[in-house]
């Protein structure tokens, strides 16, 4: 199978690895890493490990966006872009005994001029796909219809859709029928209820009223729903309810486990897997992307 995968919010990910941090000291790494990153870029290249092909779909600009299709290219991935005029971001990885700290630089915005490219150049790449993988926040500068238009012309033409959304852009979506939808469950809180939860909070508590919600999206427009708990069991919505248990590990790097999951449940779904069984498979996948000290990478 061949996936497109839309990420307008590609960045550098530079991952340093301490022995001990202190704030306001000086902290030398003990190792450090430099990938092409982002959350589209993250699940293309895990879909490439997992032996399927990946187009990424997303703009570059600056001064290294030669740089960021090096990285790509040697990690097997095809990249597709539009010239955003404007800089790539770098976020940070701070790993020290056993915890991971992200540093986020917000997104540059794109030139007015990048939108038209990138829908040609997503109607293009979707005539080569067999299924579509929408994740992450626009960079500033795109309209707010354009995950919705992206859906709804991949329905059209029979694609499978994956939507690693949230807010305004997910509800945008669902009108279309999207296969499934993956956000993870602080981020379906925010979204369909308008509360704020931790991602790290436990949230059994919330089970009845999201699960309505699940239930609803279910009934209304066939979407399948599958909420992330980082260590806590995953909650997933079909034809049934059921949950899924996370395998506890000692995790060195959690970036990109999010991404895992949703690369691998297009895969599975995709190939015929029953729901159930694709929901397990992409765990443990995930549950391999938090053992390597890269984001987004089972090797």
């Amino acid at each position: 199978m061949r996936t497109l995968v839309v990420c307008l919010n590609p960045t550098f990910q530079h991952t340093l690895v301490f022995s001990s941090f202190s704030l306001g000291e000086v902290n030398r790494a003990q190792q450090h890493y430099l990938d092409s990153s982002g959350k589209g870029m993250n699940a293309a290249r895990i879909l490439t490990q997992l032996g399927h092909k990946a187009i990424l779909l997303t703009h570059l600009g600056g001064k290294r966006k030669d740089e960021m299709l090096e990285l790509s290219e040697r990690d097997g991935v095809a990249v597709r872009w539009a010239d955003s005029h404007s800089d790539i971001r770098t976020c940070t990885t701070i790993l020290c005994q056993g915890t991971a700290t992200e540093l986020v630089e917000e997104p540059y915005p794109v030139d007015p001029s990048t939108e038209a490219g990138i829908r040609v150049l997503f109607t293009q790449a979707l005539d080569e796909a067999d299924a579509l993988i929408i994740t992450g926040t626009r960079a500033p500068g795109y309209a707010p219809s354009l995950y919705a238009d992206f859906v709804r012309e991949a329905k059209q033409r029979g694609r499978f859709v994956l939507l690693d959304l949230k807010g305004d852009d997910l509800k945008a979506c669902l009108p279309f029928r999207p296969d499934v939808i993956k956000p993870n469950l602080s981020e379906a809180v925010h979204t369909f209820l308008g509360q704020t939860v931790g991602e790290q909070e436990k949230t059994d508590h919330l089970m009845a009223s999201i699960r309505s919600t699940m239930e609803e999206i279910h009934r209304t427009y066939g979407t399948i729903t599958v909420l992330s708990r980082g260590k806590q069991e995953m909650w997933v919505q079909g034809e049934s309810f059921f949950t899924v248990p996370v395998e506890e590990v000692e995790a060195v790097n959690t970036i990109g486990c999010g991404d895992s999951l949703g690369a691998a449940l297009t895969a599975s779904l995709y190939t015929g897997t029953n729901l159930q069984h694709a929901a397990i498979y992409a765990t443990n996948v995930a549950t391999l992307n938090a053992k390597s000290i890269h984001p987004g990478s089972i090797v």
